[in-house]
Parts: structure tokens; C-alpha cells; sequence
């Protein structure tokens, strides 16, 4: 894994995963997702890796769905269904970085905007809804 470098808001761009500039990515997205093996690490730093539970919910139909993009590249992937279920996950390279966090509070933003319920986050670990 790369040094753990803080990316900031300013760093990031959130846009619609179904945008043109990100054609083909969301299926790269998961297919690296897919391709993790096992918890990696030790401590709290270890990472914990997506569950197809969670990779099925972030490509379901009939959600709003935002990814997290830094350099040309497609990072992370959220998404939000009818009942306000919110997926979250982060390529491997880019976790612990605040980036998930950042991608929710945009997220719960949009949703609220909306018309989406309050949202609750499916994770493959420990965490909590920003804001």
C-alpha cells in the first residue's frame, strides 16, 4: 500500500458514476474490489476487504450512485438506495484517507436534496455516517 497521504476535499472530485468521463470505470471499480483477498495488515490500520454483499449493492439499478475521482482515476463509489442504505468503498490504494467520509457528506447532500430517508452506511468494517 502507498504512504498514507491526507487527500483533501479540494483534491477530490465527486461526480455521478453513470458521467460520460467516467465510462467504463465503475465496472473497473468493482472488478479490482472483487479481486482483493482477505484482511490485510495488522492493528488499526488494517484493511478490511469489500464483501460482495457490499460490491452488489454499489452496482444495483435505481440508485443515485457518486464516485470520489482524483487524477483521472475513479477511487471510491457510494450509493444510496430508495430506503436510504447508503455502500461506501474505497480502492484499496486510497483507504484511510478521509475519502469515504468526504464522498458520504456529499452524498447525504444530494439525498437530502432529494427527497432520499436519512441515511444509514453499509461498510465491510467499523464505521460511522459522516455528519
Amino acid at each position: 500500500m502507498a504512504d498514507a497521504v491526507v487527500v483533501t476535499p479540494d483534491q477530490q472530485r465527486v461526480v455521478a458514476v453513470e458521467h460520460p468521463s467516467l465510462h467504463g470505470a465503475l465496472g473497473s471499480f468493482l472488478e479490482e474490489l472483487r479481486a482483493e483477498s482477505g484482511c490485510r495488515g495488522h492493528g488499526p490500520a488494517r484493511g478490511r476487504v469489500p464483501g460482495p454483499e457490499l460490491i452488489d449493492r454499489l452496482c444495483a439499478p435505481m440508485t443515485m450512485r457518486l464516485g470520489t475521482v482524483i487524477d483521472g482515476q475513479l477511487v471510491a463509489v457510494a450509493a444510496v438506495d430508495n430506503e436510504g442504505t447508503a455502500a461506501v468503498a474505497v480502492a484499496a490504494d486510497f483507504r484511510r484517507r478521509g475519502i469515504a467520509d468526504e464522498l458520504i457528506r456529499v452524498l447525504a447532500e444530494r439525498a437530502a436534496a432529494t427527497g432520499y430517508p436519512p441515511l444509514h452506511r453499509l461498510t465491510s468494517g467499523p464505521a460511522t455516517l459522516a455528519g
